[in-house]
């Protein structure tokens, strides 16, 4: 349990300080007045003001913000000292508002491009420092889990050796699989070894569809060849590239479909983090750069609050000649926050019942 939310908190930590440093560093190089660069949401737990910006911790840790002055207008509920600030912004020229649409765009794209950039990286530092996976080992011992399966459920983790499943003697994967793809919902005893103490549990396979077989959730551990950072590079390249298109045609899938099957939230990452982190570093980097992809993709969809919300509202200044009247623009963008918590809140429900029962 300490792994899992060790290492969950670290990886949503980089995701979310890498996508608000992207809008943060864009901001200051345009000029634009940034009030507070933030990780998390709710009651400052660490603060401190640095020039003109606070940077602060906050208590809750699924988001962050960049809060740029003038992104939104002061109102009847502003106080007179963020008042005095927005003046002193907009009369330096400094307020988000009052830039141009394209310096306006690229501050807002820069959070998810960001995020790209960082899965990008990711991969190209995973095969240029593990190498590239050339086969997968014909041994016994477990490599990976998928931790939603009935193997991780039962207990098991990377790095056991399945020495007999159902009572026969197993020496090698082929054979271990073949007894396990034949006994779709039936309950299998599964003896391994680890740390040099042999353990059994009982896991029953649940048939899937795609290979036509029972599965318990298991793969085999791979094997690597090095190769040189130029190789590394297009493959980190071309593996990104693969991630996002997969990523889209999921989104794609569940909206044709009318599903939330495949909808996780913070506890379904956790868990798959925590898994990773137990499973090696080169693990626990693929899901953080997988991840981050999601996340860039999932801020780019067109809907208020996100930032692909916003820029729909650039592309609608373009076409209309002039801006929404900011007012508006922030009632919708209120809006939009309040169903994006409300649906925060139902697949946190979601997943905790996901995982209790």
């Amino acid at each position: 349990m300490l792994i899992t939310i060790l290492s969950f908190l670290i990886v949503l930590g980089v995701l979310i300080f890498i996508h608000e440093f992207g809008h943060y560093i864009m901001a200051k190089k345009s000029g634009i007045k940034v009030e507070e660069f933030a990780l998390g949401f709710g009651p400052r737990i660490l603060s401190k003001k640095k020039g003109e910006t606070v940077y602060s911790i906050r208590l809750i840790p699924l988001g962050g913000f960049c809060n740029m002055t003038g992104e939104f207008p002061p109102d009847k509920e502003t106080d007179e000292e963020e008042l005095k600030i927005y003046r002193q912004a907009e009369k330096e020229g400094r307020c988000f508002h009052q830039k141009s649409i394209l310096t306006r765009f690229l501050v807002i794209f820069m959070g998810p491009f960001m995020n790209f950039m960082l899965a990008a990286f990711i991969f190209i530092f995973i095969f240029a420092v593990f190498g590239l996976p050339v086969d997968s080992s014909h041994t016994t011992v477990i490599g990976e889990l998928d931790p939603s399966k009935p193997a991780a459920e039962a207990g098991l983790q990377p790095g056991d050796k399945i020495i007999a499943v159902a009572d026969k003697e197993v020496n090698s994967w082929e054979e271990m699989a073949k007894i396990i793809h034949g006994s779709a919902k039936k309950k299998v005893s599964i003896k391994f070894e680890r740390n040099n103490n042999i353990k059994e549990v009982l896991v029953i396979p649940e048939y899937n569809e795609e290979i036509d077989a029972a599965v318990i959730g298991i793969y085999p551990q791979l094997i690597r060849e090095r190769i040189n950072i130029f190789k590394a590079i297009k493959l980190g390249l071309l593996q990104t590239y693969r991630v996002v298109y997969f990523t889209l045609a999921g989104f794609i899938q569940m909206i044709s479909n009318r599903s939330t099957e495949g909808l996780g939230g913070p506890v379904m990452i956790a868990s798959i983090v925590g898994q990773a982190a137990r499973v090696g570093l080169s693990n626990l980097l693929s899901w953080m750069a997988i991840i981050s992809v999601n996340l860039g993709i999932i801020n780019l969809l067109p809907f208020p609050a996100l930032d692909g919300g916003r820029i729909l509202f650039i592309i609608f200044e373009i076409i209309r000649g002039k801006p929404v009247p900011p007012e508006k623009e922030g009632f919708v963008h209120f809006i939009g926050f309040v169903i994006l918590i409300t649906l925060m809140v139902f697949i946190i429900y979601r997943d905790i019942v996901r995982a209790i029962f």
